[in-house]
């Protein structure tokens, strides 16, 4: 039966497909000699491909990831190769991820709203006394910035330690780079996560995702929201943005100063359990390296330990068929089980692959919702009486590729957190399918195989 399965398996057909294009460039070098030299270049640029192919199938990593670099490699026999070459010739330092052990914290605040959260963090800058850490994905020049900007210099003269690490990815573009130079001139140090570079030299498909800022190793701020108009409303490029996120003081907090710091000096984090003081949380966080999927393996044990209730919020959504099959197997449970999505795409393509996924589990009975009033960028879940926020997207970018965190955390944030969910589903719409046709089905199993590389 396993055998079966695995013949009919996408990893298998990618595997066949390759075998069979080096079986016809062997005939051909061996049969039409006229064509000879013709042969041994396509001999030659087979040979890269397979080289490729053999390169990825022995790397560590998840099965859907190996199939849509295959796909890419079968579609564009030399530029696939290449491509999964320079994306792949350099890995990123540090492990493949942490979940530490339980911490403490004195507060767990939901911020459910983008303006809110920048709103205490410009604040809690402002009040600041030995240490402001930030690290975020997109840093943009904006109304946002220059208060954030404002603050973070009146807090250098003060003589507190301001260190800075941003996306130059998620950055590009964006970046207020004299005021940067103006922050490092007057003592802070900022760093950009994987500077960009010629691509034989890049590793552009390794990002730093998180949205982290920790104050004076007491007070820490997660979750979905960057520096950027957008976030606090000031700017509607795609209607209401929902974010969020959640602020945390206590034991916690330093705990995320270390994981900051780590990433700033460029070592692993030295993370050890200590006495817990205060109520208890775990703090995730992903340091993609050969495989990553510390977060992916979380999210699966708590679906199938769920008794009553998964409530899912994400702007983007491409499951492996591990998270897949959780919660197709959590509904037949009898678990409720919802995910919320936007109404109002971002990306496109993103989006595309979303609604495909969105259909997917939904005939495996997940309940779809649509948010209504524009954008959900939101990143959380709640299992029963256990919440999860942080930077991670459901999908193969936030649990393979990118540098992100989290914490899995019960008491107040999950309730606060399910009062918001249930608040943003009367705002929403549920999602009904039409019946699919020959073309859309076709479309869709393509999207799905090369969705992991979106």
């Amino acid at each position: 039966m396993n055998v079966l399965r695995f013949i009919f398996s996408k990893l298998f057909i990618c595997l066949f497909t390759v075998v069979m294009l080096c079986v016809a460039t062997v005939f051909l070098c061996l049969y039409l000699h006229s064509l000879l030299p013709i042969a041994a270049a396509i001999c030659l640029a087979w040979l890269l491909s397979v080289t490729a192919a053999i390169l990825m199938l022995i790397r560590q990593g998840a099965v859907e990831f190996k199939c849509a670099w295959l796909a890419v490699i079968i579609a564009l026999p030399v530029a696939g190769a290449v491509l999964c070459f320079i994306s792949h010739a350099r890995s990123p330092k540090g492990g493949n991820g942490k979940c530490l052990p339980e911490v403490g914290f004195d507060d767990c605040q939901l911020l459910n709203d983008g303006s809110i959260l920048l709103k205490r963090l410009i604040d809690l800058i402002s009040k600041s006394q030995q240490s402001v850490y930030l690290e975020f994905y997109i840093i943009a020049q904006g109304s946002i910035w220059s208060q954030v900007f404002n603050q973070l210099h009146s807090a250098l003269e003060r003589g507190v330690e301001v260190k800075i690490i941003y996306d130059s990815w998620g950055s590009a573009l964006r970046v207020p780079k004299k005021d940067f130079k103006k922050l490092i001139d007057s003592g802070a140090q900022v760093k950009a996560f994987n500077r960009l570079s010629p691509l034989p030299l890049s590793r552009i498909n390794i990002r730093d995702h998180r949205k982290l800022a920790v104050i004076d190793n007491k007070t820490a701020i997660i979750g979905g929201v960057n520096i950027a108009d957008e976030y606090a409303h000031i700017t509607s490029p795609h209607a209401y943005w929902k974010d969020g996120g959640a602020l945390i003081t206590g034991q916690a907090a330093g705990e995320f100063s270390k994981l900051f710091l780590s990433l700033f000096n460029g070592i692993t984090p030295d993370i050890c359990a200590t006495q817990i003081q205060g109520e208890p949380l775990n703090i995730v966080a992903d340091m993609p390296d050969k495989g990553g999927g510390v977060f992916e393996n979380l999210i699966a044990s708590a679906i199938y330990a769920a008794q009553r209730r998964i409530y899912i919020y994400t702007p983007y959504m491409c499951l492996g068929e591990k998270l897949c099959d959780a919660l197709a197997y959590a509904t037949s449970r009898g678990v409720e089980v919802i995910v919320l999505i936007p109404s109002v795409p971002d990306k496109k393509l993103p989006y595309a692959v979303t609604k495909i996924y969105a259909r997917k589990l939904h005939e495996n009975g997940v309940i779809i919702y649509e948010y209504t009033p524009g954008f959900m960028h939101f990143k959380g879940a709640i299992f029963d009486d256990t919440a999860y926020i942080g930077s991670y997207n459901f999908d193969f970018r936030s649990t393979r590729l990118n540098y992100e965190n989290g914490v899995f955390c019960k008491g107040k944030l999950a309730e606060d957190m399910t009062a918001d969910f249930i608040s943003c589903l009367h705002l929403s719409r549920a999602v009904s399918f039409n019946k699919q046709s020959l073309f859309s089905k076709l479309w869709g199993g393509i999207l799905c195989l090369f969705a992991p590389l979106v």
